[in-house]
């Protein structure tokens, strides 16, 4: 993926104005760049594939905007700057913004009155599958997630194709499952996996499959131990108990020493894609919830219909967008190919149908 020259300055931290000189100041270093010309930059370099933002990390959260929408960046107040993107223009306070990244997955910002985490679950409490699925769509697909869900972190793991040939993938994941709320007030929220494909596919992600999944938990500086609680009926799959375990999670994490933005694993069964979604349609597969010896509880198993769900399920999104050897490679492209799926997947053969239907 080609990067701009303002990317890459923005990676490097502090920035401030002096004159018509822009300084980025790094780790013991200090650049200086022409507030002319970078006025001029505009964003047609990147890679057809990418789906990557500018994001500002500012006092009430992370903005992003997609690079490939940005015309123009104004710096000439020296007390913020101005972006014209997608014909809008955005104008952020220096005093507002902590720092800048490049970003590799878009998702909207949270709206200023969206509702807390607790305030959702509340909504929906007692509600059933049916009733409460829209309405988590419409939440998360609304940008109501907290931040930890925007930055991805960027995986790098050595796997070999169908032909045994060794390959250096990189893939951007979510820091923990899908949650709705703020950071500080949220709730991990399992859904039916129709209603994880949509959300997966207007974000530019896919789904986990059973061979990231386990990559993921190796990667992971928080590795908890799972939390299952014995079944009671139907207490389960009941909405105050997608709560208590997700109170239990967080104290456990705090337990172990754990923050808002690590990796963690070991904490929900993934709601997953393979084979099985085109052989055995109307079904959801799930698999993982690791031990600390980093054996799964759950095996790959497509035995419940897809409008279950309960308190273990869990959706963890993963960037589209691969790099193979360097190169970025669409992820279903991947898997659909008969040499290089074995790359993200470690079943016998190629996926036909590496999505849900919905």
């Amino acid at each position: 993926m080609k990067k701009t020259l303002f990317v890459l300055l923005f990676l490097s931290g502090a920035f401030l104005l002096s004159g018509q000189m822009l300084i980025i100041e790094g780790e013991g270093t200090q650049r200086k760049y022409d507030v002319r010309e970078l006025e001029q930059i505009r964003f047609a370099e990147l890679d057809s594939l990418s789906n990557a933002a500018l994001g500002l990390h500012t006092v009430t959260g992370i903005r992003q905007v997609r690079l490939s929408e940005i015309d123009c960046l104004d710096l000439s107040d020296t007390s913020g700057l101005t972006l014209h993107h997608a014909g809008k223009t955005d104008r952020y306070r220096y005093a507002d913004i902590d720092h800048a990244e490049f970003m590799p997955v878009v998702i909207p910002d949270r709206p200023a009155e969206a509702r807390s985490g607790s305030e959702f679950m509340e909504d929906i409490l007692g509600t059933d599958f049916n009733e409460r699925e829209p309405q988590i769509l419409e939440a998360i697909l609304g940008g109501n997630i907290p931040d930890m869900l925007r930055e991805f972190i960027t995986l790098r793991s050595t796997f070999r194709d169908a032909n045994g040939d060794t390959h250096t993938v990189e893939y951007d994941v979510m820091t923990d499952y899908l949650s709705i709320g703020s950071n500080t007030d949220y709730c991990r929220i399992p859904m039916g996996p129709q209603t994880a494909q949509q959300i997966a596919d207007a974000f530019g992600c896919i789904l986990t499959t059973p061979k990231l999944c386990d990559d993921i938990w190796r990667h992971a500086t928080v590795r908890l131990t799972p939390i299952p609680y014995a079944p009671v009926g139907d207490n389960n799959s009941q909405v105050y108990k997608f709560v208590e375990h997700n109170e239990d999670i967080n104290a456990a994490r705090e337990a172990a020493g754990g923050s808002f933005r690590e990796l963690i694993a070991g904490i929900k069964k993934d709601v997953v894609i393979c084979n099985a979604i085109k052989t055995k349609p109307g079904y959801v597969a799930i698999y993982g919830w690791h031990y600390q010896n980093g054996s799964p509880i759950q095996p790959l198993y497509t035995g419940h219909v897809d409008h279950y769900v309960d308190y273990s399920h869990g959706i963890r999104l993963v960037n589209a967008v691969v790099r193979v050897d360097g190169e970025p490679m669409d992820a279903y492209e991947i898997l659909k190919d008969p040499v290089l799926y074995k790359l993200l997947s470690n079943e016998d053969g190629a996926m036909r149908l590496p999505r849900y239907r919905y």
